[in-house]
């Protein structure tokens, strides 16, 4: 009875069981199955009726549990129909017009409230260096209006919750990371490498560029006679003009009679009347480039070109692409603007994507590890000790320290990601957690106790051993915090967080009740001998 009143009547583990227990209650996010909306894209039917984190019930009535149920019903949609979407907060019914596209990325439900890194849930990562002109230094007013752009531009396709990161590494050379995590990541690769170069050309001469489009640029939507997607854009008047002059001038004053494009020349098409009655004529094509990739060409209609000889003109043009995609691609890149003039190109330095199945799988496989490793560890101390009232309180209080590592990354979710750095931390801050236990054993078995006063003296002078290397680590860790400051060590900011919190929390909550329980236990164990 004495000891187990000591045990549950000592403060220090009372306070140990308590925080976790209360690490243990803020671990499960509580939400039930479903799909999870993870972004909401600006231009979606659904836009302003459902909202990031929205749990995702059923679509048409169709339950949804998982992720797959989702893919599944969202493949029988049709054009024109009403679709309806349950959430947590009700059921919305949208109608969405000429597309099957309801604009929303999900990703499965979280049964907890960390906030996983794109190893562990799956996502898209980027890595991109801005290139200039030859001897063109990238300086940091460059930099920072290249990051502002890429921001903008994601912003525009409805990621406003993806901020580009800026990082440099030892060289001076000047990164940009951008990371998105869930389904439909993939796409942001297309965003984030685009110059934004826009040129309109008529027989391989430039027109004129992007800086003469006047935005808001057009929602994507199908061409009713060709079923090709396009966007809508104006232009300048003065730029209209010189489309109109420029064309006149490249084309030939006589232009052949034509019934399809083959019978007409290299960079010429057949414009046929909008009628359909009569012959068509073999004008130049005019050309609409994006990063140098060619998006659309056609001639003009032919009522446009014979305005065009009365000295009319227009400043509404379209670009018509293949899929939905591409015109949505180039509305956002088009909108957002280009980058600034002195970056040649965006080169891709690493591209990662890690479906999110794979990444549930090694989350799985690492928790899996995490205890196989926690019984070696064990079976290693009772192996040292040969004695499990040793070898218990040690695993015990190093477990205690993973959970209440994770509570605290539960807590502050919305800034600490749990990604494998994080992971190599805890992994890190519990091995030395172990050690530092270990330290506290052997100074405590080391001779014979006399009394209490005896045993508090050995505890204390293994605290002072534990402090310094306290002090060590967080010396150490406490640069790589900072990432605006050292940006080449971005990547490990994780790793420092980790290693940091737990041997704080080692030192003053997991250590201190392992002290007291070695304490309770090998004092009577040592009492004949200390007459």
């Amino acid at each position: 009875m004495g000891k187990a009143k000591m045990f549950f009547t000592e403060k220090r583990i009372i306070l140990l069981i308590a925080l976790v227990a209360i690490s243990i209650l803020l671990l499960p996010s509580y939400k039930k199955g479903g799909a999870e909306i993870s972004f909401v894209f600006k231009d979606s039917p659904f836009y302003g009726k459902v909202a990031e984190g929205d749990i995702i019930k059923s679509i048409n009535s169709v339950q949804i549990n998982v992720v797959d149920d989702y893919t599944t019903a969202i493949s029988k949609i049709q054009q024109n129909q009403t679709v309806k979407i349950e959430t947590q907060h009700g059921t919305f019914p949208t109608q969405i017009g000429n597309t099957t596209y309801i604009g929303l990325n999900v990703k499965r439900v979280s049964p907890t409230r960390l906030r996983l890194g794109l190893e562990l849930q799956g996502g898209a990562r980027v890595t991109v260096l801005p290139k200039t002109a030859e001897g063109v230094n990238l300086s940091e007013q460059l930099y920072t209006t290249t990051a502002a752009v890429l921001t903008k531009r994601l912003d525009a396709y409805g990621l406003s919750g993806v901020v580009p990161k800026r990082i440099e590494d030892f060289q001076g050379n000047k990164y940009i990371v951008v990371e998105m995590a869930g389904e439909g990541s993939e796409r942001l690769v297309d965003l984030v490498k685009s110059i934004g170069k826009f040129e309109l050309n008529v027989l391989n001469e430039t027109i004129f560029g992007g800086e003469v489009i006047i935005p808001p640029i057009g929602e994507p939507a199908r061409n009713s006679r060709s079923g090709a997607w396009q966007v809508g854009l104006n232009i300048r008047e003065q730029a209209a003009n010189d489309l109109r002059d420029s064309y006149l001038r490249l084309a030939p004053s006589q232009s052949g009679s034509c019934t399809q494009d083959e019978q007409c020349g290299e960079q010429f098409a057949c414009s046929l009347p909008e009628i359909g009655i009569g012959a068509g004529q073999c004008i130049p094509k005019i050309a609409m480039l994006l990063d140098g990739k060619e998006e659309f060409s056609a001639p003009p209609a032919q009522s446009l070109f014979q305005s065009w000889k009365q000295g009319e003109t227009t400043s509404n043009l379209v670009i018509q692409t293949r899929t939905f995609e591409d015109a949505k691609r180039v509305k956002v890149v088009l909108e957002a603007g280009r980058l600034p003039s002195e970056i040649e190109s965006m080169e891709i330095i690493s591209q990662d994507y890690v479906d999110p199945k794979l990444g549930r799988s090694f989350f799985r496989s690492a928790g899996i590890a995490g205890v196989f490793a926690i019984i070696l560890v064990g079976g290693v101390i009772f192996a040292r000790y040969r004695r499990l009232k040793i070898a218990i309180p040690i695993i015990f209080t190093g477990t205690s320290e993973i959970v209440l590592l994770l509570g605290v990354a539960a807590l502050l979710s919305n800034s600490w990601v749990i990604d494998l750095p994080a992971i190599a931390g805890i992994i890190a801050s519990v091995g030395m957690g172990v050690e530092q236990q270990i330290i506290i054993t052997d100074e405590l078995l080391s001779g014979s106790l006399r009394d209490s006063w005896d045993l508090r003296r050995r505890t204390k002078t293994a605290f002072g051993i534990i402090l310094v290397a306290l002090a060590t680590v967080v010396a150490a860790m406490f640069p790589l915090l900072f990432e605006n400051f050292f940006p080449g060590l971005f990547a490990l900011k994780g790793f420092a967080i980790s290693t940091i919190l737990g041997f704080l929390i080692g030192y003053f909550i997991t250590r201190p009740a392992y002290a007291k329980m070695a304490e309770i236990l090998l004092l009577e164990e040592q009492a004949p001998t200390s007459s």
